[in-house]
């Protein structure tokens, strides 16, 4: 049972990623690659578009994100050169963020549900739908909170949602 079956691989050096939490995921060739990212961007988008219409956000990339775990680790220079970098003061004299999001596999970076409430609800037991149409649960996310303001947002994502969308591929 010694043998080598090849099912994991180390992430090399050079990738530098934050956190030895974040796996890196890997495909056989460049379309699979971008039917991957595009299926990601895309339901950034549907997310975004439901929990925060009309308000720019900015993907932070992927080696660069961090676990709860990082956060007891981590120096304090790394959130002002990946979150707060771009700071804005409003003409009140406050300095605003850019809201920043990443994907996840984690769940514990993720533990809110997002539902979905019809707009005829009319204020008596709401029936909060946690799934959508086609059966798939609404996307769970995250955040990383300054003064009770959200400035990033993990996006959870399963591996099977991503090889479900790259099995749809012509080659796959």
């Amino acid at each position: 049972m010694n043998q080598k079956i090849n099912i994991i691989g180390i992430c090399p050096e050079t990738l530098l990623f934050q956190s030895i939490y974040v796996p890196l995921i890997s495909f056989q060739n460049e379309e699979q690659k971008k039917a991957a990212e595009d299926y990601i961007t895309g339901e950034a988008k549907k997310f975004f578009d439901i929990l925060l219409p009309d308000q720019e956000v900015k993907p932070l990339a992927y080696p660069m994100l961090i676990t709860e775990l990082d956060f007891q680790k981590i120096d304090m220079r790394y959130f002002y050169e990946n979150l707060f970098y771009d700071l804005e003061r409003k003409p009140d004299g406050k300095l605003e963020a850019k809201i920043k999001w990443g994907i996840t596999f984690d769940e514990k970076c993720a533990p809110i549900n997002l539902g979905y409430l019809s707009p005829k609800y009319d204020g008596y037991e709401p029936k909060i739908k946690y799934t959508s149409s086609d059966g798939r649960p609404y996307r769970r996310y995250g955040t990383i909170d300054i003064n009770g303001k959200p400035v990033f947002y993990y996006i959870y994502f399963t591996l099977q949602e991503i090889l479900d969308e790259i099995k749809q591929l012509p080659n796959s």
